[in-house]
């Protein structure tokens, strides 16, 4: 996949002989193929060679220096293919490989067929290695997908891992949605209820419905109790950083998509496109993408994925704005609901919205059509 370059190299050999003329020109050596490998990589390991220390991700090969979790370092035996993690050229000796699971947790529920089981309250489908077993402690890798209740977890992979590890620390993500703060609880997906009273929040972070955050903490009999709650957005991703994931919303001119429910790209006329074209730019597409400040930089289709995952379903709509509520408001009957990743056009706001005649963009999110993109238009 590959930022490959080729170093050019030219070479002219000449050599004349007398008497009847005539020359022999040799073939110029091949130019050597060279990686140029981003500052920081997000995706899933492709392959790991333990003998040489390396991983492929993004189909970049990297030397690996050392393996964390966290905080805590482990050895490069636990990287495992379809795992997901970030890579960071940090050293000269290599790289800094953190691993970044969707879950940590314990499996509590196996099916009879082992193609379903449940880790931290959440029902997942993947068919599950043999020697995982119920209570063993896992890693669970995913991307977002589509489903009937709303934004759900596409399992890549389920490792097993030793507890002392992950120092019995249970770990889950998803969006943000039913913030109440007054109970100081919040809901992860369809089904995960988050209790953060005790949590430290990450950078100061002001909780939101509609961002991806990323929970440690303990599994409770009704809920997930909080340590600790980090918002992740790629806000402050700049130059030479590449991101493989799911697009899960792009706006009618494709423009600007969102990745991984986490952040949004610009399209513009310098972006280019690999494996594929603007018009395959749209929901359910797993890309990579090379960024520079908040524009995408280069996207590039993984063609052999197949496709988009579940049924992403958008809307378009317009008309007068008739009523507006704190996180919604109302055009000819319908609810559209706002949240962290909308975005006002025209120097609109949610205070001003009433009896605007406006274009709304979006995406539906647990039987909820939630706005990504609010524009004024002319009726």
């Amino acid at each position: 996949m590959k930022k490959l370059l080729l170093a050019v190299v030219v070479g002219v050999a000449l050599s004349g002989c007398g008497g009847g003329g005539g020359s022999d020109e040799s073939k110029p050596t091949p130019p050597p193929v060279v990686d140029i490998k981003p500052t920081v990589a997000q995706g899933t390991i492709k392959s790991v060679n333990y003998d040489n220390s390396t991983i492929n991700v993004n189909g970049h090969s990297y030397k690996v220096e050392q393996v964390k979790y966290g905080s805590q370092e482990l050895s490069i035996t636990s990287l495992k293919p379809n795992m997901m993690v970030e890579v960071s050229m940090l050293t000269r000796n290599g790289a800094v490989v953190s691993v970044e699971p969707t879950m940590v947790g314990v499996v509590t529920k196996i099916s009879a067929d082992r193609k379903t089981f449940v880790v931290n309250g959440v029902t997942l489908s993947f068919a599950l290695d043999r020697h995982i077993e119920l209570h063993d402690w896992v890693m669970v890798s995913s991307l977002p997908q589509a489903t009937a209740d709303g934004l759900g977890y596409k399992v890549l992979s389920v490792i097993k891992i030793e507890q002392e590890d992950v120092a019995s620390q249970y770990e889950i993500e998803g969006r943000l949605s039913d913030l109440d703060q007054n109970t100081q609880t919040f809901k992860l997906g369809a089904t995960t209820n988050v209790y953060f009273g005790d949590a430290i929040i990450e950078d100061n972070a002001t909780l939101t419905n509609g961002q991806w955050v990323e929970v440690k903490g303990q599994l409770g009999v009704n809920s997930f109790d909080a340590r600790e709650v980090e918002v992740e957005t790629y806000d402050d991703f700049d130059n030479d950083h590449e991101i493989e994931g799911i697009v899960t919303w792009v706006n009618s001119d494709k423009s600007q998509f969102e990745l991984n429910a986490r952040g949004r790209f610009i399209v513009n006329a310098q972006t280019r496109f690999e494996d594929g074209t603007k018009a395959n730019l749209v929901a359910g597409e797993l890309v990579e993408v090379t960024t520079f400040n908040g524009i995408a930089k280069e996207i590039e289709f993984e063609r052999e994925f197949g496709g988009a995952i579940g049924d992403w379903r958008e809307f378009d709509r317009e008309g007068y704005v008739t009523s507006v509520g704190d996180d919604h408001f109302m055009i000819a009957g319908e609810t559209f609901y706002v949240d962290a990743y909308t975005e006002f056009e025209d120097l609109l706001t949610l205070d001003t919205l009433h009896g605007q005649y406006v274009d709304v963009e979006g995406v539906l999110i647990n039987g909820k059509k939630v706005a990504r993109e609010i524009e004024r238009e002319d009726d």
